[in-house]
């Protein structure tokens, strides 16, 4: 079981759902792949499963797809990783991005000697996954369903200095109901107040961030997060290091 402590902060309609890595418990659904929940039905999602998983060298996800709606977006955060993703096999690194759609065979193995690191994620509370044999599979050096590491990358907003966005999968990269992209906020930073009409889950990989509104909370390195609809929510970096926000939405076009 996880152990999670809530923290609900209330100013201009400010509430987080704060999960502080240091208080979680891994979950092993595969030997070697422990997985920590950023969004579940289990904390009280309704929308949204996401996770970061570490794979140890030598371990890996057998070959399988999910059904339904359930698309899922698979973001490298460190080490390397070859996958399988509909019939081709490849390998994929920090900042590349996997978008397997529904009845798309994929697995992850770490052929590496050193630990990898994803962040998954789906648009659905409970995905369905179907474990199949493993098949034939062609090498290739690039697949439609992969976005590399900076592919997309611009400024977060016009005339805001110091915040770049990195967009990770979207309509662009075939996803149906899923939009994620990383924040890399410089040192003296902000990102401004926002808000949805749906559940937002962060992931804080790198440096520290404190919010803006509210009790001026602080999310530190591994910490996430999930924003309710309508919440509004802002940080700003107040540290002397980069931030990476991760941002991810169950909608294609978020606004």
């Amino acid at each position: 079981m996880h152990c999670i402590r809530w923290q609900l902060f209330t100013f201009l309609r400010w509430k987080l759902l704060i999960i502080r890595r240091l208080e979680q418990e891994p979950q092993d659904r595969y030997p070697g792949v422990p997985r920590y929940a950023l969004a579940s039905a289990e904390l009280g999602q309704t929308s949204l499963h996401v996770g970061d998983l570490s794979y140890l060298p030598g371990y890996g996800v057998p070959h399988h797809y999910h059904t339904g709606v359930a698309e899922e977006t698979q973001i490298m955060l460190s080490g390397e990783l070859e996958c399988w993703v509909g019939g081709k096999r490849t390998t994929v690194y920090p900042g590349d991005t996997v978008t397997a759609l529904p009845g798309n065979a994929h697995a992850f193995h770490n052929r590496a000697d050193v630990v990898a690191r994803m962040i998954t994620a789906f648009p659905v509370t409970s995905p369905e996954t179907v474990h199949i044999d493993d098949v034939d599979l062609e090498d290739v050096s690039e697949h439609p369903s992969i976005i590399r590491a900076g592919t997309r990358r611009s400024v977060f907003i016009e005339g805001l200095p110091g915040v770049d966005r990195v967009e990770h999968s979207g309509s662009f990269s075939g996803a149906r109901s899923t939009y994620s992209y990383s924040l890399e906020i410089q040192p003296g930073s902000a990102v401004p107040v926002q808000n949805y009409d749906y559940e937002t889950a962060l992931f804080l990989a790198e440096g520290s961030l404190t919010g803006i509104i509210g009790e001026n909370i602080v999310l530190g390195t591994n910490d996430g997060a999930v924003v309710a609809p309508g919440v509004q929510y802002g940080f700003s970096n107040e540290s002397g290091v980069l931030a990476r926000l991760f941002v991810i939405h169950p909608v294609i076009n978020p606004a």
